[in-house]
């Protein structure tokens, strides 16, 4: 799944440049469409749900029930992701038929993760909170794929009421919050510290992020579909959360011990997307022409900045396990190339900042050049994993020993 969600990622940069160099198709409703569930799918709930094979018995300390059902399943959730996006491209009348597969998966995927998550509920105290935590996160999901799917038939033609036009900014509120940056927040409260070396010094931050999130989110989303006094009650808790978040996280990386800049920079450009997120979504709910360029920095930004630092350090880690086992001590600095490492990192906020200027402006060539300087952050970031497990491939075949070390990057 992880290698799917990384081809997602790089497929979307190319779709956005040809969006913003195409003219005036990259206004299109269905071309939108298609990169925002690239990214939204594609990239970053393909990315979860593999990562969460891992995250649910390493947090809860249960094992998986029905895992090859959970598994399974991912397979049919990329195989219709694919089949998805290309009808929104190529055939709109499709939409319905190829959404479907995606909500099952994610049915059947779910299904495996309450079953597992409902042993850790008879845990200690923190298993029982990271079990609530993640199941929540889940429901959150199936809620989101729920309307995504009416919307999907819908767009395939299925007669449905007018009011069905209110539910796409509670499907974008539902998935953008509830489900991933809910998940974020909760997963990077164990993730950072490996990433920056230390932890956050307020621990009730992390109760009221999660918190005024729960709170905030189900708010908006009523709001934006049914009661629109509602919306902003939403929008101001869900924005306190965030922005507690925000503040917590970036003092965590200003204390920062680990040598490994590169994705503790990530992290940091991550939580100042999220800040400008909160503005562009605050001035889109105000009226202001802003809704394409929130939805862009809220993913591109926001989430795309924090999978990347991850990738970075989490994702190394995970290739000198597979290859050197759980007792090695390789750092991933030694393993990357640092001037790919900072190029890439350089080129993926000149990227997402060339495509929220060029949305907020309505200028195609600003769009495209964004999707330029993803697509070759994207390879050069692909270029130095790559050469990360060619070296730890490179020490054991060589050898045959997991503890000799790889050369030191250059």
């Amino acid at each position: 799944m992880l290698l799917f969600a990384q081809a997602a990622h790089g497929f979307s940069w190319l779709l956005l440049a040809y969006a913003g160099f195409a003219g005036p198709s990259w206004t299109v409703d269905s071309l939108a469409i298609a990169w925002i569930h690239t990214v939204a799918l594609g990239w970053a709930t393909a990315a979860a749900l593999g990562v969460l094979m891992h995250v649910v018995p390493q947090f809860t300390e249960v094992r998986w029930r029905a895992e090859s059902l959970a598994r399974g399943s991912t397979f049919v959730f990329a195989a219709g992701v694919a089949a998805f996006v290309a009808a929104l491209l190529l055939r709109p009348e499709l939409t319905g038929w190829t959404a479907t597969p995606i909500v099952l998966a994610l049915l059947a995927y779910a299904g495996a993760a309450f079953a597992t998550l409902r042993q850790a509920l008879r845990g200690e105290r923190v298993e029982r909170a990271i079990a609530r935590a993640l199941a929540i996160t889940l429901a959150f999901l199936l809620t989101a794929a729920g309307i995504g799917l009416v919307l999907a038939w819908a767009n395939s033609g299925a007669a449905f009421p007018p009011w069905l036009a209110k539910l796409p900014p509670a499907h974008a509120d539902l998935a953008i919050f509830g489900w991933l940056s809910l998940l974020i927040f909760g997963v990077s409260a164990r993730t950072v510290r490996p990433i920056a070396g230390d932890k956050s010094r307020f621990p009730a931050v992390h109760i009221a992020v999660g918190s005024l999130t729960l709170a905030g989110v189900p708010l908006l989303a009523a709001g934006l579909a049914i009661f629109p006094p509602l919306i902003w009650p939403g929008a101001i808790l869900l924005a306190l959360g965030a922005l507690a978040y925000a503040l917590d996280l970036t003092d965590i990386v200003r204390r920062a011990v680990v040598p490994h800049r590169v994705p503790q920079a990530f992290l940091l450009a991550g939580a100042g997307w999220l800040l400008v997120t909160l503005v562009l979504g605050g001035g889109a709910l105000a009226g202001l022409p802003w809704r394409l360029a929130f939805g862009f920095t809220a993913l591109a930004g926001w989430v795309g900045q924090m999978l990347d630092a991850h990738f970075y350090h989490i994702g190394v880690r995970l290739l000198l396990t597979i290859y050197r086992g759980d007792e090695d001590e390789t750092r991933p600095e030694a393993m990357l190339d640092g001037r790919l490492s900072w190029i890439s990192f350089a080129s993926f906020q000149a990227a997402v900042a060339a495509g929220a200027a060029g949305l907020l402006t309505q200028r195609g060539a600003l769009v495209g050049a964004a999707g330029v300087f993803g697509a070759a952050a994207w390879v050069l970031m692909t270029a130095n994993l790559v050469r990360a497990r060619r070296i730890a491939r490179a020490v054991v075949n060589a050898d045959g020993a997991e503890g000799s070390q790889p050369p030191a990057s250059t």
